[in-house]
């Protein structure tokens, strides 16, 4: 079991109590794993997701007027950004979700993607939001801008698989980053020198890298605050599995 005796009512009390059984180890193994038995899904939905940034990138150059000097002004920006991230949380959520299903054993396709447009409101305002708290920590200082974008993590999925408005699933993402803000920040430390790495291999790595972040991500959320009941499948899969070893 990833949490410890005498717990409290709920996966997120027990977390907030600092009481889950932080292994890093053991969850970009289990990441992976899912990765490995829902690669079809996750690499078509990233795939969308991925063409949906070129179309919008497509889009946006036509708004960009070149001076003789060489400077250039992009007009409309401000926009052009809230219609984009309209159009891109629903989809960012959708992913995220599909790497929680995949934590719960259920199975997903490219099409789950769009499973959460219906509340594109709640989603676009979450990703505003927290895009607006990070670049203002990043001009502020650099620190505080990445914490922000760490602690918030969990803010859309909050959103769409608890409901909660755009401000409570902020505070609550952040409060559970703040109960394991030292392994937490380790993982996303993994995953910073996974991208960096990306133009090393022309981009070729990043196939398995995003549904990666995904995924993980998703097995996060469930382990530390989502469905309550019995371990999560990929937890009880890789438990059978030792154990079987172990009686080899």
């Amino acid at each position: 079991m990833p949490f410890k005796d005498n717990q409290p009512s709920s996966k997120l009390e027990r977390t907030l109590s600092k009481q889950y059984d932080f292994d890093i180890k053991s969850l970009f193994s289990r990441a992976n794993g899912l990765v490995k038995a829902n690669f079809s899904s996750l690499f078509q939905a990233s795939l969308v997701l991925f063409l949906t940034f070129v179309v919008l990138g497509f889009v946006a150059q036509k708004f960009i007027i070149f001076n003789d000097d060489g400077t250039f002004v992009f007009e409309h920006q401000s926009l052009i950004e809230i219609v984009a991230i309209f159009i891109v949380a629903p989809l960012i959520g959708g992913l995220y979700m599909m790497g929680v299903s995949h934590a719960r054993g259920q199975k997903t396709t490219v099409f789950s993607i769009f499973s959460y447009v219906s509340l594109i409101f709640a989603l676009a305002l979450t990703q505003l939001v927290n895009g607006i708290v990070v670049q203002i920590g990043l001009v502020l200082l650099f620190a505080p801008g990445v914490y922000l974008w760490m602690a918030t993590s969990f803010s859309l999925m909050l959103v769409a698989d608890k409901s909660l408005t755009p401000l409570r699933a902020i505070i609550l993402s952040c409060r559970v980053f703040n109960a394991y803000w030292a392994p937490l920040t380790g993982v996303f430390a993994v995953f910073i020198i996974l991208f960096i790495t990306v133009p090393l291999t022309l981009g070729l790595s990043l196939v398995w890298v995003l549904p990666l972040y995904f995924s993980m991500l998703g097995l996060l959320y469930e382990e530390m605050i989502g469905e309550e009941g019995e371990p999560t499948p990929s937890h009880t899969v890789q438990n059978k599995t030792n154990e079987s070893s172990f009686d080899a």
